[in-house]
């Protein structure tokens, strides 16, 4: 099935399930995204398929203003706990590229910024050119947000690329076409958009008060405690009362 056929499918179940509704091709798209990806990664964790992997063969290493050596993420990564969305990264330790035999290809272990200190106090942790870790960092680079690795205990020599493999989500801007097929298991199709018609109700019931009509209540409110004053007994006659 192909993003056209879903996108304008649920568009005419919207239209027929709300007389009201105008939603546009682009916001239903979104909700589309937002609801696969979070099917991709339930069916990884029930499966533990790698239906998801995309492989990148040779991804440059770069160097920061304080000598770290870092790979910006090719794509973007399901977030998995202990770095899972990252199946692994690797490099030739013979060559310091991602060519040459597969026995010579070292493997790098996540690990997280608040662990490297206690690595480097023992021995057989300590990050070296044979025992390389990895760690995510997200930050914003110039007004960007982007998605960093870094690569520990390979600064000492001239690493130009890894090989990464990752658990990729999908991502509305790199959409280039409607005609693209919808990539999830067909078994996952109806609950996608079982899932997004129920996003559209939502939007569609929400109470009016929270709704933002633009319009200024200020005078309203001001007008309704005013009332509030005139309706209000002095206090002469709340005395003569008592008495």
């Amino acid at each position: 099935m192909t993003y056209r056929y879903l996108i304008y499918d649920l568009n005419k179940n919207f239209s027929q399930a709300f007389d009201d509704a105008d939603f546009t091709l682009n916001q239903i798209m979104y909700w589309v995204m937002v609801v696969s990806n979070r099917l991709r990664t339930q069916h990884y964790l029930s499966t533990k398929s790698d239906l998801f992997v995309s492989t990148f063969s040779s991804v440059t290493v770069q160097t920061d203003a304080k000598g770290r050596k870092y790979i910006d993420l090719p794509s973007q990564v399901m977030d998995l706990p202990n770095n899972l969305g990252i199946v692994y990264i690797t490099y030739n330790v013979d060559t310091c590229k991602c060519e040459g035999p597969n026995f010579a290809q070292v493997w790098f272990s996540p690990t997280n910024i608040g662990s490297l200190q206690h690595l480097y106090l023992d021995e057989y942790t300590k990050p070296s050119v044979k025992v390389p870790y990895f760690y995510r960092v997200g930050q914003s680079v110039d007004g960007v947000s982007v998605n960093r690795i870094y690569l520990v205990g390979v600064e000492c020599i001239n690493i130009q690329d890894v090989e990464i493999a990752i658990r990729s989500t999908l991502d509305p801007q790199t959409l280039c076409s409607l005609d693209e097929e919808v990539n999830l298991p067909d078994e996952l199709i109806q609950e996608l958009m079982m899932q997004v018609l129920q996003l559209g109700r939502f939007v569609m019931l929400m109470p009016t008060e929270n709704i933002n009509d633009g319009e200024d209540d200020a005078e309203l409110d001001s007008q309704m405690y005013a009332n509030r004053a005139i309706n209000l007994p002095d206090a002469t006659s709340v005395q003569q009362t008592e008495q």
